[in-house]
């Protein structure tokens, strides 16, 4: 049991491994708990399953070092990324975005040369956030020296937060090669993009990553800005004002509210001819009520209007108006509007760098809708390594990874309507 109030805190499931938690807490009668326990045999519970949890995401690690290990081997010299080629297989094997499958790779070759923290993630003492941290700040070192990091913090970091952990490997770092350190600092701060990603009511969320006093003298002057114009009488609140304001500095126009704005409205087919009144979405957003995008069309400079049709049947895209006043390649844009401008890698939502021919140009590919699919940078490439394969079968694609698993990445459905 757990003795909640003498001071010393003993699971009740703490004795037992990792490979009989389960049956442990699953033969577990909750329900003759004491009730003076307040739920204490539960929060145990929690903790037994975070054990486990940790333990096999540690073994996950080890596993995706062993398949890069194996096909670095296995891919000719100069023929191709085995880490990319691994981080593509990972992201689709999980269902998780490249981007997520790339942070574990790097989890995964990190830990692999810090053994000691590799067993305490194993025996469930950390978490994989705080194993994330640890590699992230210990890159710079080179192997002896990680090793040497690994011994000095291993017995420091059982419940410790990641924040923590990252302070505590940053001054091992610092103390262990201070020259690595300002490198990888160097390296860090070069490391600037930005970034947009689409939030729900069309609203969108713009992402900066720079040097901190940089971003932060950015920051301040929004905000001191903004207090100015408060405490003159403006309504609005602090965060419109910056966001408005930065939006007009940026673009250079007097009015936030005055930028032109371009809208492919997806509609069904039958809407056409007036028999169905399913709701319109606004291309690259998604989902919008009629009353917000009359506000967005009244208060726009420029509006452009471009309708996108779909299939009464199965609701993906087949027509595009190819209307425009500024005409800029209707393949192109019907092939993006189609895709929902978002990468046909199974499990990546990258936006569209390229239109790629699925059967290969050189293989006499045609350049057509439907052997053309969108696909960000990263996957065009995967696409191309070896043992890779990517077909089509209907408006649907498979991709086939190396090691023989197949996935399918289905034409999406970009209207979604209530079915009576």
């Amino acid at each position: 049991m757990t003795c909640g109030f003498s001071g010393i805190i003993v699971s009740m499931f703490e004795s037992f491994g990792v490979e009989d938690l389960l049956s442990a807490i699953d033969v577990h009668d909750f329900g003759s708990d004491p009730e003076l326990d307040f739920g204490a045999a539960r929060i145990d519970a929690i903790v037994a399953y975070e054990r486990i949890i940790r333990a096999a995401q540690a073994r996950q690690l080890a596993q995706i070092n062993a398949l890069y290990q194996e096909r670095v081997e296995q891919i000719p010299f100069g023929s191709g990324d085995a880490a990319l080629s691994v981080i593509g297989e990972v992201a689709m094997a999980r269902s998780v975005s490249p981007g997520a499958a790339g942070n574990q790779f790097g989890s995964a070759l990190g830990l692999a040369e810090l053994p000691q923290t590799a067993a305490a993630f194993e025996a469930g003492q950390i978490s994989e956030a705080t194993v994330r941290a640890i590699v992230r700040e210990t890159d710079a070192l080179s192997v002896s020296d990680r090793i040497v990091l690994d011994a000095e913090i291993a017995d420091h970091l059982p419940g410790l937060t990641p924040g923590r952990a990252a302070r505590l490997a940053r001054h091992h770092v610092i103390a262990i090669d201070a020259d690595a350190a300002h490198e990888r600092a160097e390296r860090n701060r070069a490391n600037q993009h930005v970034s947009l990603h689409p939030d729900v009511d069309g609203v969108a969320v713009l992402q900066v990553r720079g040097p901190a006093e940089q971003l932060g003298a950015a920051h301040r002057a929004l905000t001191a800005w903004a207090r100015g114009l408060r405490a003159t009488g403006d309504g609005r609140s602090m965060g419109q004002i910056m966001c408005t304001t930065l939006v007009e500095r940026v673009t250079g126009v007097a009015h936030a509210d005055a930028i032109d704005v371009e809208i492919g409205i997806t509609v069904s087919a039958d809407s056409l001819v007036g028999t169905d009144d399913s709701p319109a979405e606004v291309d690259g957003y998604g989902p919008i009520t009629p009353g917000l995008l009359d506000d967005v069309i009244a208060k726009a400079h420029r509006v452009f209007f471009r309708r996108l049709i779909t299939d009464p049947v199965d609701d993906t895209l087949i027509g595009r108006d190819p209307r425009r006043r500024r005409f800029d390649g209707p393949l192109n844009g019907f092939i993006r509007a189609r895709d929902r401008h978002r990468c046909r890698q199974p499990g990546c939502d990258c936006r569209i760098g390229d239109i790629d021919h699925i059967r290969a140009h050189a293989d006499d590919g045609p350049t057509t809708e439907a052997n053309g699919q969108g696909l960000c940078k990263r996957s065009h490439t995967l696409k191309h390594l070896p043992g890779w394969n990517v077909t089509s079968r209907g408006r649907d694609t498979i991709w086939r990874t190396p090691t023989g698993h197949t996935y399918t990445s289905p034409a999406p459905t970009v209207l979604t309507r209530r079915r009576t």
